[in-house]
C-alpha cells in the first residue's frame, strides 16, 4: 500500500508517493533480527551457523524489498514555472525527471488489478513518465482526479494483461 499525500497550493500541486506497507516490512524485519540477535549480543548464547544464516538471510531479503519498492517518490506540478518535476529517492540515490507542463498530452493510469495501477504521464514526444516508481494500489481515485486536474486532463484508464509463462 502507498500514502498519497497531496499538497495544494494555487500554483502548484506536489503529490508524495509513500510505500509504508514496504518500510513496514522492513521494520519488522528489523524487529525479527534484532529478537534473533538479542541473546548473542547480550552474551547468553553463542552462535550457531543456522543463525548467522538466518539473520543474513532476512537483512538481504529486506534490503532487496526496500531497493525494489522503497523508494519515496515525489511529483511536482508547477503552474507558475510551467514544469512538471518527478523525483525518487531511495538506497540507490536520487533520480529526477522534468519536462515542460506545455509537453503533457494526457494521463494514463495503466491498471494491473482491480486496485493496482501504475500512473505515466503522456507527452507529445510519445515518451510516458512514470510519476511514482513503482505501481501503486489504492482504493479510490482522488489521487488520480487530482493529478489530472491540475494536469489539465482526462484520466485515461488502459488494462494492463497479465502474461504468465
Amino acid at each position: 500500500m502507498t500514502w498519497q499525500l497531496a499538497h495544494r497550493s494555487p500554483d502548484q500541486l506536489t503529490v508524495r508517493f509513500i510505500p509504508w506497507l514496504t518500510w513496514s516490512f522492513a521494520a519488522v524485519v528489523i524487529y525479527g533480527v534484532g529478537t534473533i540477535a538479542q541473546p548473542f549480543l547480550t552474551g547468553a548464547q553463542t552462535m550457531t551457523t543456522g543463525e548467522v544464516v538466518s539473520i543474513a538471510l532476512l537483512a538481504g531479503l529486506m534490503l532487496f524489498t526496500l531497493i525494489t519498492g522503497g523508494q519515496l517518490g515525489i511529483c511536482r506540478i508547477d503552474h507558475r514555472n510551467g514544469k512538471l518535476t518527478v523525483t525518487s529517492y531511495g538506497l540507490l540515490g536520487r533520480a529526477r525527471q522534468e519536462r515542460p507542463l506545455a509537453d503533457v498530452k494526457g494521463l494514463e493510469v495503466r491498471v494491473l488489478r482491480r486496485a493496482q495501477y501504475r500512473l505515466l504521464v503522456a507527452l507529445r514526444s510519445g515518451e510516458r513518465l512514470p510519476l511514482a516508481p513503482f505501481y501503486l494500489v489504492s482504493f479510490n481515485d482522488r489521487g488520480i482526479r487530482r493529478i489530472a486536474e491540475a494536469l489539465g486532463v482526462e484520466p485515461e484508464l488502459i488494462q494492463e494483461q497479465r502474461t504468465f509463462r
